[in-house]
């Protein structure tokens, strides 16, 4: 099978937003902010909106994520993912890591992922709409793309949904672009999102704590390279896959239980 998902905490192809969705958003503040600091709200609802009302956008991440040893010890593995996204149909990931190379084409129709180092790949129909095929893609067969809130038709209400408690922490540097900092509170795990102070407020910088989990280990992305409103073709999210590919089947997750 080309994914097994009781290996999936360490295939991190999937730790991406999966962890994301289970800790956004809120109900009450983390501390009470200064009389200047600016609503944490409104920060992520502008943010949610510049993603909303892009037709079409791409972006790099740089990840780093922890794997933690039975011993108790964390390891830290390094990791990339280039994201495509054409609303309200399309999406294509291109991810790699210290672990795994994986890469996902999604055409409005069908989901098809390339294991890049077994040359194995699965397809399988999915509904119409971005939102709609994240979601089976997850039920059906625990396949959670990286990153995959971002890509969601209302990264907000997302947020909403699954948050205790925020709070607006400053204005902080990353990679030398100033951004506001907020810390997001949730039942399994807590949030760090930096979002762009100056220009379009784009989520610079993701920090996923699992708190719930034995040390604590860590997901971080730096996101980079925004090209909002980017130009694309059908072809993008074709399946290119090697002439030597196998294909086999989805595990699906009802037939595991």
């Amino acid at each position: 099978m080309i994914m097994d998902t009781t290996n999936m905490t360490r295939d991190k192809f999937v730790l991406a937003l999966a962890a994301l969705a289970a800790c956004m958003l809120l109900a009450l503040p983390l501390a009470a902010p200064a009389e200047d600091s600016p609503s944490p709200e409104t920060l992520l609802l502008k943010m949610s909106d510049e993603l909303k009302k892009a037709g079409s956008f791409r972006f790099h991440a740089e990840i780093n994520f922890d794997d933690v040893l039975i011993s108790g010890q964390k390891l830290q593995y390094a990791g990339a993912a280039d994201v495509t996204v054409r609303r309200p149909n399309g999406v294509s990931v291109d991810y790699r890591d210290d672990l795994s190379a994986k890469r996902f084409w999604y055409n409005g129709k069908t989901g098809t992922l390339l294991d890049v180092a077994q040359q194995v790949y699965s397809s399988a129909d999915l509904p119409g709409d971005i939102d709609a095929a994240v979601d089976q893609l997850q039920q059906r067969y625990g396949l959670s793309l990286p990153l995959a809130d971002l890509i969601s038709s209302d990264l907000f209400e997302m947020l909403q949904e699954r948050a205790l408690a925020w709070g607006y922490i400053g204005i902080n540097d990353v990679e030398g672009t100033a951004t506001h900092h907020i810390a997001i509170t949730g039942e399994n795990a807590d949030l760090q999102v930096w979002i762009r102070k100056d220009g379009s407020p784009l989520p610079l910088k993701l920090v996923v704590t699992y708190k719930n989990v034995p040390m604590a280990p860590q997901y971080e992305a730096v996101l980079m390279d925004w090209k909002l409103g980017a130009r694309v073709s059908d072809a993008d999210f074709e399946p290119d896959l090697p002439e030597n590919a196998q294909q086999v089947e989805f595990l699906v997750v009802e037939d595991m239980k």
